[in-house]
């Protein structure tokens, strides 16, 4: 929402996205952690799932921050291209009725 806004640009997008991406990694690593924990594992054993798990998820996390700029960027073009359509039409529509 903030990109589509034009708030996020250049230097800021690029850390919105690595801020994005390393809350998934942290998020992964404290998931793999606990299901270590949970399945009774031992103290490298679960830093070893974690770890796998932290760059798994900050991976999706990236991925997933690429798909949704994207989907943020074509709806602000098509939101643009429908005022600018509504625009093209308002001339005619506003020289008729002067007329």
């Amino acid at each position: 929402m903030l990109m589509a806004l034009g708030l996020l640009e250049g230097v800021q997008l690029r850390c919105f996205m690595r801020k994005f991406m390393i809350t998934g990694a942290l998020i992964g690593f404290v998931i793999g952690g606990f299901s270590g924990l949970a399945q009774g594992a031992g103290g490298s054993e679960v830093f070893w799932r974690a770890a796998v798990s932290a760059g798994v998820l900050g991976m999706l996390m990236r991925w997933w921050w690429g798909v949704w700029r994207k989907s943020l960027h074509e709806a602000q073009m098509a939101q643009i291209n429908k005022v600018a359509e509504a625009m093209s039409k308002l001339p005619g529509e506003v020289d008729r009725v002067s007329n």
